[in-house]
């Protein structure tokens, strides 16, 4: 303060005058060093590595002490066991160590050699449409739904609304609806109670889809009967009802072969199978451990983060 402005103040003060509100003070943001969040062993957790790991990664700073700990875990272990020495968080050759220590009791112990031919199968028997299909046909159905217990009559009878359906659309249309034309002509002849119209997924041979799903054999070969000079099917039953489905599109196959695929499965199954060794490491470590949390300064750090702009 200018000694005229303090002047001003204390001859302000001396005559009994308010000098006026005073400003806040500013709010200091910036978490200090010291403040322990946690321990792991006799490795401290700082309010600032929480708020460094949560800015770098964009993820709040629970989420980021979580990921200091996992970390301590595997950084104090690999001193534990030789594998590097003294360990700081702030030191540059912390992730050096847990990698360290990840390469000699987890990669070691998978690769792609100790994956079995089975499991590589079954991998690829289930990622088939997603990695290495034939093609792939995607359509608009509807379904006259029935019991999986209804009798011959109530078959017969959803067969006959279905192809009266089929038959007022092919005349309507020439033989060719489009999408929304089969919709609004199946919205027409039932209850949403009574017919589901659905657009799926596009689905191979087997009815397998990219993303797991597989319909029953039934759908999957009506609808691979289709073609674009006959886009409409006829009225075919399956253990959900009676279908009329119209093709929407013919997906050209992958060029990846099946070979190419199994090593796409046997990759991801060894970086699965490494992901869990490590969750069970940390697990371990945790339970031999002693891991001290400090909920209030955690919480001061949460707090902190909110009102940063």
């Amino acid at each position: 303060m200018r000694p005229t402005a303090a002047l001003a103040v204390a001859l302000s003060c001396a005559l009994g005058c308010d000098p006026g509100p005073r400003p806040p003070p500013p709010v200091d943001l910036t978490p200090r060093r010291g403040a322990i969040v946690a321990r792991v062993g006799d490795l401290a957790l700082t309010d600032l590595d929480v708020a460094a790991v949560a800015a770098e990664r964009a993820i709040t700073p629970r989420a980021a002490l979580e990921l200091l700990v996992r970390d301590a875990l595997l950084a104090v272990e690999a001193r534990r066991a030789g594998v590097a020495g003294p360990v700081e968080v702030a030191d540059d050759a912390w992730r050096a160590r847990v990698q360290q220590l990840l390469a000699r009791d987890v990669e070691a112990r998978f690769s792609e050699a100790t994956v079995p031919a089975a499991m590589v199968e079954a991998g690829l028997e289930a990622r088939h449409a997603e990695l290495a299909h034939r093609g792939l046909r995607r359509v608009v159905h509807a379904v006259w739904m029935l019991s999986p217990d209804a009798g011959v009559a109530q078959n017969e009878g959803a067969l006959a609304r279905m192809l009266v359906f089929r038959e007022e659309l092919l005349a309507a249309t020439q033989g060719h609806p489009t999408a929304a034309q089969f919709r609004a002509a199946a919205q027409a002849i039932a209850p949403a109670a009574t017919l589901r119209i659905e657009e799926l997924d596009a689905f191979d041979r087997q009815g397998r889809t990219p993303t797991g799903s597989v319909f029953v054999p039934a759908f999957a070969e009506a609808v691979w009967a289709l073609g674009p000079a006959e886009p409409l099917s006829e009225p075919f039953v399956t253990t959900f009802g009676a279908h009329v489905a119209l093709l929407l599109e013919e997906v050209p196959p992958l060029t990846r072969t099946d070979d190419e695929a199994r090593a796409i499965v046997r990759s991801d199954l060894v970086l699965r199978a490494r992901a869990d060794a490590a969750r069970g490491l940390v697990m371990g470590l945790r339970q031999r451990r002693r891991v001290q949390l400090r909920e209030a300064a955690l919480q001061q750090v949460e707090r902190l983060a909110r009102r940063a702009p």
